[in-house]
């Protein structure tokens, strides 16, 4: 069986140690693992029907396809050519866009920020509008960037300073939430919760990872597990985090889900492999 991994050639280099986990962990259950570029793909339609091609020539397509990066246009087109994709073209249209991934998931009835859906042209008058403080969002932003918290004591030459920075995108409008400057991401394999790992933020109001917060790991109790259930009977998942501020009690608050997870937190307070989890998991999906 052969799995291309796909990347952006700039993601690859800092992720070479992810990379040589996959490449391993499929060798021991009988997995080729092919890192795929995608700046050298091209596809679209021709003779009335659709191509797919790597470096400029025919490639032998792959029993599936791992993507690592934001790209639903391509996950789709992977898919109408036959290679089953993980994670799958819905997954990957709706979360990767926080609006529609709040859209899509209110059906759950379970506790969400309010929030306001902005088209990027729009956002200039509209922000003259909000109560302070208040958080703007990129919808399609992640690891923290994008994300700006507007309050009183900016000046107006920062507000406009942080809307020009947002043009390029549409937002979300939502009330800065009072809580203890602390998110939860819970690990999904298919339908499994693998793990919670709970982040806390060394300074300001970003808790991510990568941005220096503090990791550890969570045990869910039985309601916070509930909780996650409802949104995993939404979708078809094969390997995401589920995101959550913790509110002033302690409450579980939805905030996003990450199609493209990272799992350098679950690995550094937990000794799961989830890269063999995950390979495992879809070795068993395509049998």
């Amino acid at each position: 069986m052969t799995g291309w991994l796909l990347y952006k050639k700039s993601d690859s280099i800092r992720n070479k140690g992810y990379i040589d986990m996959h490449v391993a962990a499929g060798n021991r259950i009988g997995i080729k693992i092919l890192l795929i570029f995608v700046e050298d793909i091209s596809f679209g339609i021709d003779k009335n029907t659709w191509f797919l091609s790597y470096q400029g020539k025919k490639i032998r397509t792959p029993d599936f396809a791992i993507m690592r990066m934001n790209y639903p246009l391509l996950t789709k087109q992977l898919e109408l050519i036959g290679i089953t994709v993980f994670n799958n073209s819905m997954v990957a249209e709706i979360c990767n866009d926080k609006a529609r991934t709040y859209q899509y998931v209110a059906q759950a009835d379970i506790p969400m920020v309010p929030t306001r859906f902005v088209r990027n042209e729009f956002m200039s008058e509209q922000v003259k509008q909000i109560a302070l403080p208040t958080i703007i969002k990129s919808v399609s932003g992640h690891g923290g960037s994008q994300v700006f918290l507007f309050q009183s004591e900016n000046s107006e030459k920062e507000k406009q300073e942080y809307v020009e920075k947002l043009l390029s995108d549409h937002v979300v409008f939502q009330p800065f939430v009072e809580g203890k400057n602390q998110d939860l991401r819970v690990y999904v394999i298919g339908k499994e919760i693998i793990a919670a790992v709970l982040r806390t933020a060394k300074e300001g109001f970003k808790s991510n990872f990568s941005l220096g917060g503090q990791v550890d790991s969570y045990s869910l109790s039985k309601s916070e597990i509930e909780t996650v259930k409802k949104i995993i009977a939404l979708f078809e998942f094969h390997f995401v985090g589920i995101d959550f501020i913790l509110g002033e009690d302690g409450e579980l608050i939805f905030n996003e889900i990450e199609d493209v997870v990272g799992s350098r937190m679950l690995y550094q307070c937990t000794d799961i492999d989830v890269v063999s989890l995950y390979l495992e998991y879809i070795w068993n999906y395509l049998h």
